[in-house]
């Protein structure tokens, strides 16, 4: 997007008249028609007082897992700000758009990874930026200045200025290049365990979440919605709801009946007082055991071949080596985020206003533009903090559905969801089977690999719209199906079937399901080939440089800890990407278990060797992994939704419970390696390692195979 400099000025002026940074790449120093479009590199991720005091602009959605912090850490860093002057995190609201027009969308764990260009960049140009200003002042050449904790000193007579005494110049300054970045021993910020911003907010309860939202006018949406995916409205009465105290309005709308309420009670009575027929659709006869076989038949003709590199057929077919087959079943997953979907909206005949706890805000707002059929420039999008997302709120249909509610009722409305309609609701994780025969030759080698998937079509409901209804959009149904091992001879398939049931991603995609099998083979065809599992991997990695240090990594703290008697261990290999991919990191996971007094399993100790390039911040990122743990352990022991009639039966955490504080594994011992390429972010797939390493504990321990999830024995 072009724009000149005054025009971006003038939008970007906030209530305090404070202007936030913006940096052309031009000529230095060089007359320039102010009202001519440059091509722009706008910057503006802080705002800073009078009193040197720093408001950082968070362009990401902040879910808890620590993202602005980390953020907030390399740009600080790179512009040698004082971290103690960072009082304050805002959202980037709808002027900002142009400076944040890539990379709103908080998913797949790159946060970390963008920001380490693109808020790098900025620290580095906002540090050149006051050297310049300090020079100009000065008049000495800006080359012999240095720069600490929001000062520009020069060294030759000691002199200073604070970064707020010059903030106000930058807006008339023009660098030449990006300067050069600081090196990782100049390093002041990043790397160090700060603590989480928000903090105090949120733990004394002053933090908006999207649930908290409210004004006078605001009035509350419910949406009773069919039962059956794929159903509809037949018709309705709702005369009986209408009797209710508190209720405004009653009408339909795309996913079903809505209830406009003064309060959410009186909304909840009315919706329950509704009369619907409901059009039950195709799903109506279809349960989860009907969709189990229908996956089954995909195995047997596939849709897609994804890869077939030599010939694993002929090589499995020879009579030498160890062959062995398996068969892996996972049901549908739910997010069961904390916070229940919910959107605010308030369209009136010229605006759009919303407040919604999005994950990707860039996209819900463009589909409440052509939703509506306005230009986009109608619409204001605030994003709240969010009580989970785990993929959940990169869709936006709860958003559309209360600027629905708002646009047909007239009002302003909160429309939430309860705990029932997210769980029956969701975009669920896809229920999938998994089949693979792999070959160790008598070499010691893995010389064969087939392996086939099926799962429902994920394409319609891909996240980034632009991505729906087309091969990439499959991606998230398949994700993770090529393992990093070498392997000579591999045929992977995968097959789809086109149902109504809204899936999505869920924390990891769908490595959670093609991990755990390729990870649980690789244990099962090494203990039958009488070769160590740890030893097998290390060999099928060798030349991968960095997942051949994690496992030599995970070998000696395997070594440095023996089994305890009574317990099982387990090894598994999580990663993404290719060498010199810049989406790529590696893990190594342990997990020791041991029988409970009733006969039940419990997890006693995770070990897990990461490498996900440099770490900005240690705390955020060991707290990433001890969630990925709890949300593993929880999707392990109960991850289970079931389909009866086109119907969702589990409805609530009575049965479908998560994981207290107390069930998680009785030890954790995490050991990063900080290789210095760039960062990754965590929160994305340690899970598709942690499961898997658990399994193959199980199954050492117990001698049962463990062939999918939930596991109902893990205490």
């Amino acid at each position: 997007m072009m724009q000149s400099r005054r025009s971006f000025l003038k939008s970007t002026v906030t209530a305090s008249g404070t202007l936030l940074v913006y940096f052309n790449l031009g000529a230095l120093a060089q007359e320039q028609d102010v009202t001519t479009e440059v091509k722009a590199n706008p910057m503006p991720f802080i705002e800073m007082d009078n009193n040197g005091n720093i408001t950082f602009i968070s362009s990401r959605t902040d879910m808890g897992q620590g993202s602005p912090t980390s953020l907030a850490q390399i740009l600080l860093d790179e512009m040698d700000a004082d971290w103690d002057k960072l009082v304050h995190v805002r959202e980037t609201e709808e002027t900002e758009r142009s400076a944040y027009e890539e990379g709103l969308s908080t998913i797949g764990a790159i946060s970390t990874i963008i920001g380490w260009f693109n808020h790098r960049k900025a620290g580095a140009c906002l540090r050149g930026g006051f050297k310049l200003a300090a020079a100009s002042i000065w008049q000495v050449d800006e080359k012999g200045l240095i720069t600490e904790k929001s000062k520009v000193i020069n060294p030759t007579n000691g002199e200073y200025l604070e970064y707020h005494q010059l903030y106000q110049k930058l807006s008339d300054l023009y660098l030449a290049d990006v300067p050069e970045f600081k090196t990782r021993e100049q390093a002041t910020l990043v790397g160090k365990p700060l603590r989480q911003l928000r903090t105090r907010e949120r733990v004394t309860g002053n933090a908006t979440y999207g649930i908290d939202v409210s004004f006078p006018e605001l009035k509350i949406g419910m949406i009773e919605r069919c039962p059956t995916f794929g159903g509809s409205v037949k018709s309705f009465d709702g005369s009986k709801a209408r009797e209710i105290p508190g209720v405004i309005d009653i009408f339909q709308v795309s996913n079903g009946v809505a209830i406009v309420a003064e309060g959410f009670w009186a909304a909840k009575k009315g919706r329950e007082a509704l009369e619907i027929e409901w059009d039950h659709g195709p799903l109506s006869i279809v349960s989860s055991e009907e969709i189990e076989k229908q996956l089954e038949d995909k195995l047997v003709n596939p849709d897609q071949i994804e890869k077939n590199e030599g010939d694993a057929a002929n090589e499995l077919a020879k009579s030498s080596g160890v062959k062995l087959s398996g068969d892996f079943n996972f049901p549908f997953v739910a997010h069961a985020t904390m916070e229940p979907m919910n959107a605010t909206a308030w369209v009136t005949r010229d605006r759009c206003e919303i407040w919604a706890p999005t994950q990707c805000k860039l996209d819900a707002h463009d589909q409440v533009a052509k939703f509506l059929g306005r230009n986009r420039n109608e619409i204001v999008l605030h994003r709240t903090l969010c009580g989970g997302g785990f993929g959940r709120r990169a869709q936006e249909d709860f958003v559309i559905e209360a600027v629905e509610a708002s646009h047909k009722s007239g009002y302003p409305v909160k429309l939430i969801w309860t705990r029932e309609d997210d769980m029956r609701h969701d975009y669920y994780r896809s229920i999938s089977k998994l089949q693979i025969t792999g070959k160790i030759n008598d070499e010691g080698e893995l010389s064969a690999w087939d392996s086939k998937l099926s799962f429902i079509d994920t394409s319609p409901y891909h996240f980034s719209p632009q991505d729906r209804n087309t091969k990439d959009g499959l991606f998230v149904g398949h994700a993770g199906i090529v393992p990093a091992y070498k392997i000579p001879n591999i045929n992977l398939s995968y097959g789809y079937l086109d149902l109504p049931i809204t899936v999505g991603i869920l924390r990891g995609i769908s490595h959670g399901y093609t991990n755990f099998a390729i990870e649980v083979m690789i244990d099962r065809l090494a203990k039958k080939a009488n070769i160590d599992t740890l030893e097998l991997r290390a060999n099928l990695l060798n030349e991968n440089e960095r997942a051949s240090t994690v496992i030599d990594t995970l070998k000696k703290v395997d070594q440095e800890n023996p089994v305890l008697n009574g317990m099982g261990r387990g090894y598994a290999f999580a990663y993404e990407g290719e060498p010199g991919s810049v989406y790529q990191y590696y893990s190594a996971h342990m997990a020791d278990v041991r029988h409970l007094d009733d006969g039940s399993l419990k997890v006693h100790k995770i070990w897990i060797v990461a490498d996900h390039g440099r770490v900005i911040n240690p705390a955020s990122f060991k707290r990433q992994i001890h969630s990925s743990i709890y949300f593993a352990l929880s999707m392990m022991r109960s991850g289970e939704i079931t389909m009866t009639n086109g119907q969702m039966e589990q409805s609530n955490f009575d049965n479908y419970p998560v994981s207290f504080i107390g069930e998680g594994a009785e030890h954790v011992e995490i050991k990063l390696l900080d290789n210095g390429a760039h960062p990754m972010g965590c929160g994305e797939k340690m899970q598709a390692g942690i499961q898997p390493a658990i399994a193959n504990a199980i199954e050492n321990l117990t001698g049962e195979e463990v062939n999918g999830i939930p596991v109902k024995r893990l205490a």
